[in-house]
Formats: structure tokens, sequence, C-alpha cells
């Protein structure tokens, strides 16, 4: 049990400021929404953000990963960190200065030359990123948690207050500024202007991603003790290494960005042209529904991930794996049931415009999320074998299948049914990475998960709150909170039962 309070506490530290951070950049959702002319609007904004992701994939090497394992192969994690830095340095660089050459190009390709200047933003945005994860990773590997937790909550808060500047403090003053009955002077009448300008559509669209911008190049000073004390170089003897260890997780990466995000560049592009976006939208906006327990999923994996690195060498590591997966599908599940519930509440309070919390069509697809959600989780605990036994191009054969899976779906049903395909698609192609990813993992390397254990909570948490309401649809939804005590006590009388068994029998 003290491995589990270990994770809990590394969880904890690491991961409230990943969550904490989420959630508010979560609350921008609704400003969002509020302040773009429309779906359509917010849809770009979704797009592009997409096309970031799978960049980032690129940007990044696979080299944070890649940081955790040769740190504990070498011992000499500062070596390692210097090597990953200088060559994500170059390749930045590289990045921005194409984008910089080719920026209209690139924009039209994606659908939106009249940005052209979006192209040097998330070119800057993804370099200064990539650099950045490897020195957040370093203080996890240091055991700095709470020089991780600021530095994270300063990169957030820089972002919604400018956010807020652009969208909400402009608007406000321009009129202000501009408007004769509140007698300013003259003098301020250009800012005002300037104001007014920055609140147009189009200059709304820019300046969110403006505000990215400025908080990804702030991020990169507060990080640089990070590197201060080592011994700068490109060791490339160790790159090699390190490449060909991390490459095979870029395919990981992308792989499961098209299974996160292609949905939404495929609803934009299968749909008619007033419909494509407005959808993208839309599926974006319900997404977002599934917030905490993605937030759960992200903080896990932040602290999983040295977590597991650490263990590997342990006796009793495979015990220790299944042990925490059993806590895992536990946490998760009581997420998933508390969010089912609360959907009366949270709908309209995240969501804003009736527009899209009285979206019949999309709250029906709300648990289809959540639980795809839930077995992405699941299959982060179960990749780790690959990681540790280093058998990462199996990893990116198991991630290549599930992002078929999400190709297909997408192209074969959007067509006709929207961004309800998107979400059972995704659904899909989760389950399909959970299925391959336990089958090769038995088989390179076993670990005894509590398969009943995790079904049975799994089934506990997922068929009451979806099947109830459809059978007795005249029960008042807060009555289902009385499903939450019923689920917590079944999981008390399992550890009660196992707490009488040896770790290895569990």
């Amino acid at each position: 049990m003290s491995v589990i309070k270990k994770l809990a506490s590394q969880t904890a530290v690491y991961g409230l400021s990943t969550m904490l951070g989420r959630f508010l950049n979560f609350l921008l959702v609704p400003l969002y929404l509020s302040k773009l002319s429309g779906a359509a609007d917010y849809g770009i904004v979704s797009v592009m953000f997409t096309y970031a992701s799978f960049m980032a994939i690129l940007f990044a090497l696979g080299l944070e990963t890649a940081f955790f394992h040769f740190s504990k192969k070498t011992g000499q994690p500062g070596k390692v960190l210097a090597t990953a830095t200088h060559t994500l340095i170059i390749t930045g660089f590289t990045a921005v200065l194409i984008a910089r050459l080719f920026g209209f190009e690139i924009m039209e390709w994606i659908g939106y030359p009249q940005y052209p200047q979006f192209a040097s933003y998330f070119a800057l945005i993804l370099a200064a990123d990539a650099i950045t994860s490897l020195g957040f990773a370093w203080l996890r590997q240091q055991e700095k948690p709470w020089s991780f937790a600021w530095i994270r909550l300063t990169n957030i808060g820089i972002n919604i207050a400018a956010n807020l500047f652009f969208l909400v403090v402009c608007p406000w003053l321009g009129n202000y500024l501009t408007s004769p009955e509140y007698g300013c002077d003259s003098k301020w009448l250009d800012l005002g202007v300037w104001c007014i300008d920055q609140s147009r559509s189009s200059n709304m669209i820019s300046n969110i991603f403006m505000s990215n911008l400025l908080a990804s190049l702030i991020t990169l000073p507060l990080l640089w003790k990070t590197w201060t004390n080592l011994k700068w170089g490109l060791n490339v003897e160790l790159l090699k290494s390190m490449l060909r260890y991390s490459l095979p997780l870029v395919v990981v990466g992308l792989a499961g960005m098209i299974n996160e995000t292609l949905d939404r560049v495929l609803l934009k592009e299968l749909l008619p042209a007033d419909l494509g976006d407005a959808e993208a939208g839309m599926y974006s906006a319900f997404y977002k529904l599934s917030l905490v327990l993605t937030l759960f999923v992200q903080a896990f994996r932040f602290a999983a991930e040295p977590f597991f690195f650490g263990k590997s060498n342990d006796k009793d590591a495979p015990e220790t794996y299944a042990l925490v997966m059993r806590y895992f599908v536990y946490v998760s599940g009581g997420i998933f049931l508390v969010t089912m519930i609360c959907i009366p509440w949270l709908a309209p309070l995240l969501l804003q415009k009736t527009l899209y919390y009285e979206n019949a069509r999309g709250l029906k697809n709300v648990p289809v999320l959540l639980l795809a959600n839930l077995c992405l989780g699941i299959y982060y605990n179960l990749s780790i074998w690959y990681k540790l036994s280093g058998k990462t191009q199996m990893g990116g054969l198991i991630a290549l299948f599930g992002a078929i899976v999400t190709i297909f779906g997408n192209f074969i049903f959007i067509p006709k049914f929207g961004f309800v395909a998107s979400a059972y698609t995704t659904l899909g192609a989760y389950a399909t990475l959970v299925v391959l990813g336990y089958w090769f993992g038995q088989k390179y390397y076993p670990i005894p998960y509590p398969l009943g254990i995790i079904f049975l909570i799994l089934i506990l948490a997922i068929l009451p709150i979806v099947v109830l309401p459809t059978v007795f649809p005249m029960i008042h939804h807060a009555y289902y909170w009385a499903l939450l005590p019923l689920y917590l006590g079944v999981v008390f009388a399992i550890e009660k039962r196992l707490s009488r068994t040896p770790l290895n029998q569990s």
C-alpha cells in the first residue's frame, strides 16, 4: 500500500498544477463561446489547435520519455538532458524559419490562407513548448514538485490574463475611449480605435493564439535554472541511441493525436462548408464535459511515468503495476459516475449558450466520450510494458492500428452522422488500444492485472447511470447521487477482502 500512497502523493503534487491549470484554461471555453461570433469561429480555433497537437509530437521527437529511460539506464540525467535540449533547439529554430518563409503556403494548405501569421505563431509556440517539456521532465525526475507547480501555473496565468485582456478588456476599453459621452480626451482616441480593432472577430481569433505564444515564450526563462548547471553539448552517440528509442514514440504520439483530434479536422473537411466548422465547434464543446476525467488521466500520467521507470528494477514491479491499475480504475470509475450525475448542472455552467447545453444530440454523447477517456487512461497503464522493455516499435504498431480505426470510422460515418460518429469512433479506437495493449503486454511483459475486479468496477460505475435514465425517465436526476455511496461501498468491500490477501495474489 505504501507504493500507492507514494504514487498518490506524486499525482497530487505533480498533477495538481496540471489539473488546476487545465481547469483554469477550460474556463476560457465559455469566454470563447460567448465572445466569438459563433460556432464556426470556435471551430477555427479548435481546428488550429488540432493541427498544433500533431505538430507538437514532431517537435518533441519523443525525447521526454527517452529522457526518463536513458537517465535510468546511463545514470547521467544531466548529460541526457543536455543532449536532448540541444537537439530540440536546433529543430525548433529550423521549424520557425520554415514557417516564416512559407507561412502563406502552410495556412493555404490548412484551409485558412487569410491567416498567414498563424504559421509563425504556432511554430514559436511549439518550439518553446518542446524545450520546456524537457525542463518539466527534469523537475519531475529530480523530485522538485513545487518548482514544477509554480512555473506551470504561471504559464497558465499569463495565458488567461492575455486572453481576458484581448477578449474582455479591449472591447470595453475601446467603447469607453471612443464614446463622446464619457468626455475622454482625444489623445486617447487612437488607443480606443486600436482596442475596437482588436475586438473584431478575425483579430479575436488571432489574439487567442497570441496569448498562447506569450505564455510559452515567458515560460522559457522561468525554467532556465534547469539547464544552468549542465555541461552543454550534443553527444552524438547518445543521441543516436535516444532517437532509436524515441522515434517510434513519435509514431505513438502521432497516432494518439489522430485518435484524439483528427475527428475535428475531418468534421470540417467531410461536411459541407457551412456545417463543418459548426459541427467541429459543437463537438469540441461537448468533449470538454469530460474535463475532470481528462485532467485526472493527465495528472496520473505526469506522476506515473517517472514512478514506473523508478520501480522497473524492483522484483515485485509487475505486482506493483497491477496494484496501480486497480486503484486507477477505482478513481476513474468514480470520476465517470460523479461527472454523469453532475451533467445537468455542469452543462449550463461550462457551455454557456443554449445552442450547446440544450442540445440533446450532443449531451447523449457525453458518456461515450467519458468512457473513451477512461479507456485511454487504462491504456496508459497498459503501455508501460513497451517503454520498460525497449520495444517501442511494438507500441508504434499498436498505436497505428488504433489510428486506422479512427480514420476509417470517421471517413465512413461522419458524412451521415456528423460529430456523433466521431464520439463513437473515438471510443472504438481507445477500446482497441486497450485490447491490443493488454494482449501484447501479457506476451512480452506479463503483469497480473485483476481483470475480474476491473470489469466489476467499470460495470458498476457505467451501467446504472447510463441505463437508469432510459428505464426510469421520470426519476429526478438528483436521486442518482444514491449511486455514489453504492459504488464506494463496493470498492471498500473489495479492498477489505483483498487486504487479507498477499499482494502477489490480488
